[in-house]
């Protein structure tokens, strides 16, 4: 819940997380004025980009497995810390799908070497 703070026109000049005084009245955040009132970060925070990151995510990993699968750049390629994510992302996801395959010979948490 936000709380808004108006001068004598009705025009909003304040937005706050608490009252802070009997003034403040609560005030919906998706209403166009408090919107322009808010800072950019906050609509970034937003649930739907939230979401939209994940899933977003997840395209990038399919995407990164075909580029590897059809050679356009290897996976030794990338840095370390990417490669220990993408395993570690990749054996998970096969956990989700129940794809328990036994022939790795390292798991995601042991590193490549």
């Amino acid at each position: 819940m936000l709380y808004g703070l108006r001068d004598q026109t009705g025009t909003l000049i304040a937005i706050g997380k608490l009252p802070l005084s009997s003034e403040w009245q609560p005030i919906d955040p998706v209403d166009d004025e408090a919107r322009a009132f808010l800072p950019l970060q906050q609509e970034k925070d937003s649930p739907f980009w939230q979401e939209s990151d994940l899933q977003f995510i997840r395209v990038l990993d399919d995407v990164i497995e075909l580029l590897m699968e059809k050679q356009v750049f290897q996976f030794t390629e990338l840095p370390e810390p990417a490669q220990k994510k993408l395993l570690k992302r990749r054996w998970h996801r096969q956990q989700l799908n129940g794809e328990d395959n036994t022939t790795h010979l390292i798991g995601p948490q042991e590193g490549l070497l």
